[in-house]
């Protein structure tokens, strides 16, 4: 039997991605040329998300591949336009970058900046074993414990003002009786505000 040739009833493995093409480096972040595919690292109803490497300056990036032709009704189409519109217009360090986003190989790619730590709730299950905040002992039980019975140590008199730190400890009673309204903190940050400006 040829070597080349697969026994009758087995099928060759079809690679999930074609060979590297070459690079478009005027095309920057629009082309799937550019990028090497490392490894799936979510999905959704309509798209897979890859961890992909940006090969123009070797920076790990996320690449949202979204099936919007096949699996899409039109309505889920426009959905997904306004989420691209909104993520451009989007700037915030604690946002989630957009980078670009084009249509290949009967795809949209979305190209956005790649959260190595993971999704929230793998955070939060994460901080329910151990927070990263308090310690060997402190986990996110004792910690919610914590804020529940305001357990906060007092603020450092070296750096805030008693006038400060007095408005603080009022805050956090855990008598919620006890605690000042609104208006008189408002008033209390107006008056310091007032200070700091004729002490500048």
């Amino acid at each position: 039997m040829d070597m080349d040739t697969q026994p009758q009833g087995q099928q060759a493995a079809v690679p999930v991605f074609q060979p590297q093409k070459p690079l478009q480096p005027d095309m920057g972040h629009n082309s799937l040329a550019n990028f090497q595919i490392e490894k799936k690292i979510g999905r959704g109803q309509f798209s897979e998300v890859y961890r992909a490497r940006y090969l123009m300056d070797n920076t790990s990036m996320a690449l949202k591949k979204v099936q919007i032709f096949d699996l899409m009704d039109a309505k889920a189409r426009q959905d997904c336009i306004k989420e691209i519109d909104l993520l451009k217009q989007l700037n915030h360090p604690n946002v989630i970058k957009y980078h670009a986003s084009f249509i290949e190989e009967n795809e949209l790619n979305i190209v956005l900046e790649l959260a190595d730590a993971g999704d929230l709730s793998r955070m939060i299950k994460m901080a329910a074993l151990q927070s990263p905040f308090y310690g060997d002992k402190m986990n996110l039980y004792s910690l919610c414990k914590k804020i529940e019975q305001c357990d906060y140590p007092p603020l450092p008199s070296d750096h805030y003002s008693e006038e400060l730190r007095k408005v603080v400890d009022m805050c956090i009673n855990p008598d919620p009786e006890k605690r000042p309204d609104i208006m008189y903190v408002y008033d209390v940050a107006k008056h310091m505000h007032g200070q700091t400006q004729q002490g500048s």
